[in-house]
């Protein structure tokens, strides 16, 4: 039996990480951009309920519309059950990650391993113990977390 919270939550902007468009190159832009891995300016995402998770926006405005983000997660975090609005697909930079789509065995996978995530569908993410995990994610749509609270049954 699903419980799902009643509220969404928008990652940039009531989570408070001050997340906007990545400096890229833009319609017109005449000068692109470069950031090494050490100098990103990651951003907490919501450190009362997920502490240590971090973002990066590469591409777009998550409070707006589809984008590009990179999330960092500390080694041994788990995001909880829940689910997007939006269609996405991941893909793991570095660590052992484990996306869960409900009801199917965990996947685990390092760098190079991808996955599609349908909107609206209830799936966990987890960061294995070992190292921290970056993931690539592209939304298709605005980016919101709606946490579900899953019964024993």
């Amino acid at each position: 039996m699903l419980n799902r919270r009643a509220a969404t939550q928008s990652f940039a902007q009531d989570r408070d990480t001050g997340a906007a468009p990545a400096t890229g190159a833009k319609a017109g832009a005449t000068q692109g951009t470069f950031t090494t891995s050490d100098a990103i300016p990651w951003k907490p995402v919501d450190p009362k309920n997920h502490p240590g998770l971090e973002m990066f926006v590469v591409w777009g405005n998550p409070n707006e519309g589809s984008s590009l983000i990179l999330q960092k997660y500390p080694a041994g975090m788990d995001s909880g059950w829940h689910w997007h609005t939006a269609a996405y697909q991941g893909v793991v930079i570095q660590g052992k990650f484990t996306h869960t789509f409900k009801g199917a065995a965990p996947q685990t996978g390092g760098p190079g391993s991808v996955w599609s995530q349908p909107a609206r569908q209830v799936h966990d993410d987890k960061c294995e113990q070992g190292g921290d995990c970056i993931i690539a994610v592209y939304f298709n749509d605005k980016l919101d977390f709606n946490p579900v609270h899953m019964e024993a049954q």
